[in-house]
């Protein structure tokens, strides 16, 4: 079995630390307006407050969580392959799909402008046109937007994920174990 974790990036170390800052301003706020209460601007900057320490409390229990949970992105195991729940989500709302459902898999690069331009892999996994119909799963803009005609299966976001840059398993490694195990086709549409 495979299983496909994020590392700890720079950007989610800067993302978590951002949060905490944002997080304390809102306990300034909060606290500063507490103090005078019963001035219309003290209560106005204890409702941002308690509003603020919500939000981004919320933000930071949900992004620390993600970084320190190890929940992976992506597993492929002799039954078929499993895309995780995220954090802080139950393991019960996995989205899986058995070797005898996946009709192809297909591969791509999306270049994404952040700061400096970096290519994120992505991989999906096509269901047969039964799985799809009894999933509900319809076909998605992003796949079709790749001209997978002559692929076999149903072009469903669905089944998709991003492999993280900073991945525990490199994407030629987990395409190796998918042909090992399922034996379905591969296409790099990326190459097309």
């Amino acid at each position: 079995m495979i299983a496909v974790r994020a590392r700890t990036s720079p950007q989610g170390v800067a993302s978590v630390a951002g949060t905490l800052v944002l997080t304390g301003v809102a306990v300034a706020f909060a606290v500063s307006g507490a103090l005078s209460v019963p001035a219309v601007g003290g209560l106005v900057a204890l409702v941002i407050g308690v509003l603020g320490l919500a939000l981004f409390g919320a933000r930071l229990v949900v992004a620390a969580g993600r970084a320190v949970s190890g929940r992976p992105v992506l597993e492929v195991d002799e039954h078929g392959v499993c895309l995780p729940a995220a954090w802080p989500w139950s393991r019960a709302r996995d989205r899986r799909l058995s070797w005898p459902d996946v009709a192809s898999v297909v591969v791509w690069n999306e270049t994404l402008p952040r700061g400096r331009m970096r290519s994120v892999r992505y991989v999906a996994f096509l269901p047969t046109e039964e799985r799809a119909a009894e999933a509900g799963a319809v076909p998605g803009v992003e796949l079709l937007a790749l001209h997978l005609e002559d692929v076999p299966g149903t072009a469903t976001p669905h089944w998709s994920t991003a492999l993280p840059p900073r991945a525990t398993v490199p994407p030629e490694a987990v395409l190796e174990e998918v042909r090992r195990l399922g034996g379905v086709r591969i296409v790099d549409a990326g190459s097309r």
